[in-house]
């Protein structure tokens, strides 16, 4: 009798457990918005593993590296200059 307890026990504890981390898993849509200059076109963008976001930027002769996290906050910009010899 106590190992049909004990049992029942572990099945509830386990149902319990993969309940809670099924819903940490589910990810709700999420929806941001980033500003660019005037005059500047995004000519590149992939998406990271971890939800980061990198953009190829061009604006003005120029083009600009800038790498986003999940919330769409800028996290760092790189902008890289051409060179005439």
């Amino acid at each position: 009798m106590a190992i049909l307890i004990v049992a029942a026990l572990a099945v509830i504890v386990l149902t319990i457990y993969s309940r809670l981390t099924a819903m940490e898993n589910t990810v709700e849509p999420h929806q941001s918005s980033i500003t660019l200059p005037a005059g500047a076109r995004v000519s590149s963008a992939s998406l990271g593993e971890k939800g980061q976001m990198l953009l190829l930027v061009d604006h003005e002769n120029r083009q600009h590296l800038w790498q986003l996290d999940r919330a769409g906050r800028l996290q760092q910009q790189i902008e890289i200059l051409t060179s005439i010899p």
